[in-house]
């Protein structure tokens, strides 16, 4: 009798996502909880030092509001281009970056997952200290000046950029909560461009300055109109408005920078994916 032996073709599926849940959880050990709580301190000690300069002098709501807000969204972005800058560029100059790809994990999880644990962690630093702040804001605006005496007109209306937003009050929670979203989604974008920059470059320094050239350009162009609104300067105008109590629309600023960003992280991962890491 004659046995016949068929041998099968193993057949292997080969997603260019393996790995990215073991390289999230890393990923995430990096931002919670040490860098969380950084940002997080950084915003209560900004607050705390322009609260006590305003107890101390001016009694207007907006001297208060309007320099911490400023200061506070400059560090975050100073903070985000910061410590993201070296997220890809670093590993790749450790020699990490190609022992990742040499295992069985895909490249584009390692972007995904730096973009992901970044992301989150930026997102629970800014709304742990802007809603645990609110309250603060809420009382002080009830015990500041929101409105201006007749005696002030004249110097109100005469030098409106020494009086700027001065007399303001402050929004509602929920406005509130829309102006940390949309801080929020710009800072996603920036890492979203710090880790494409990251791909492209092999110098910390011009990623670094490259990163702060972006933000200074959607900067300028919150103020360009119409522009603004089809890009993420479109959520620092929505800050911007939201802040001397506007309520303007955050949909058209916040789905045109989620397709700006997503748009980036697929050049990040295309980039990365034919990059040579040795």
């Amino acid at each position: 009798m004659t046995s016949e032996a068929t041998t099968l073709r193993r057949i292997e599926t080969v997603s260019p996502l393996r790995g990215l849940g073991g390289l999230l959880v890393v990923e995430l050990r990096t931002w919670f909880p040490w860098r969380v709580l950084f940002l997080t301190i950084a915003g209560f000690g900004v607050f705390a030092m322009n609260y006590a300069g305003w107890r101390a002098g001016n009694a207007e709501f907006g001297s208060l509001l309007f320099p911490f807000f400023g200061l506070w969204i400059a560090i975050l972005l100073l903070s985000v281009v910061s410590l993201t800058e070296g997220s890809v560029l670093g590993e790749i100059e450790r020699g990490t970056a190609s022992w990742l790809v040499a295992m069985p994990i895909g490249r584009p999880a390692v972007i995904l997952a730096k973009f992901f644990a970044a992301s989150a962690g930026i997102t629970a630093a800014v709304f742990v200290t802007g809603t645990a702040l609110y309250p603060v804001l809420l009382e002080a605006s009830g015990w500041g000046r929101s409105e201006f005496r007749v005696s002030e007109l004249t110097e109100v209306t005469g030098g409106p950029i020494g009086m700027w937003g001065r007399f303001t009050s402050l929004v509602d929670f929920g406005e509130w909560i829309e102006l940390l979203l949309a801080l929020s989604v710009f800072l996603v974008f920036v890492v979203a461009v710090m880790i494409l920059f990251g791909t492209m470059l092999r110098s910390r320094t011009a990623v670094f300055g490259l990163g702060l050239g972006v933000v200074g350009v959607f900067g300028v162009a919150a103020l360009a109109g119409s522009f603004a609104a089809a890009s993420p300067a479109g959520l620092l105008r929505v800050i911007i408005d939201v802040s001397q109590g506007r309520t303007p629309s955050l949909v058209i600023p916040f789905v045109a920078s989620l397709l700006w960003t997503t748009l980036v992280l697929l050049l990040a991962v295309w980039r990365f994916d034919r990059k040579e890491l040795s």
